[in-house]
């Protein structure tokens, strides 16, 4: 008889670039626990996309970034909701018709971390409800693994080594399910 394995759970993700003149991250970190609980915060030294970024929130002004991850793992089924809540999150954020925050969730399983997002491309896979989800990295023999579209500012070492150590959590906590 053909037997459906049960879907190990992952960890949610999010990654917030915002307008520091107008959002303190404290604030934004509480509101985000406010939903998914408590969760490891981690500020980058790098944030190469502002720039990019700054045509859509403002120019010249400042922008920040930070990752939070949840300690407590979540079905992965959930990646659905949680791109749908943060996109509610950045309208209610957002000045006549421009993000002042930029807020995207992913999830972290054992053997990959996906992303969701709105754009379709031909390695993203339909969710529903006009999400994707993106494959960002695989894990193969313990390490992270970057794959030709992953964006290049999760690309770095320092966001490498904190995925990896997030990764290595997650499995601690897998292990006592």
């Amino acid at each position: 008889m053909l037997q459906v394995l049960e879907t190990k759970p992952g960890l949610q993700f999010g990654s917030f670039l915002y307008r520091s003149d107008l959002f303190n991250q404290e604030a934004l970190f509480k509101h985000w626990i406010q939903y998914f609980g408590p969760s490891f915060c981690f500020s980058p030294s790098q944030n190469p996309l502002a720039p990019y970024y700054a045509k859509e929130m403002g120019e010249g002004s400042p922008l920040k970034r930070f990752f939070v991850v949840t300690t407590s793992t979540f079905k992965r089924d959930d990646l659905l909701a949680s791109k749908l809540l943060a996109i509610e999150w950045e309208r209610s954020w957002s000045v006549e018709g421009k993000r002042t925050v930029n807020l995207d969730v992913g999830m972290m399983a054992a053997e990959n971390f996906i992303l969701a997002t709105t754009k379709n491309y031909s390695h993203r896979v339909y969710l529903d409800q006009d999400i994707f989800a993106d494959l960002t990295y695989y894990f193969h023999q313990g390490k992270l693994q970057a794959l030709p579209w992953t964006y290049p500012d999760y690309l770095d070492e320092e966001k490498i080594e904190f995925f990896t150590w997030c990764r290595s959590y997650l499995l601690e906590q897998l292990s006592n399910l």
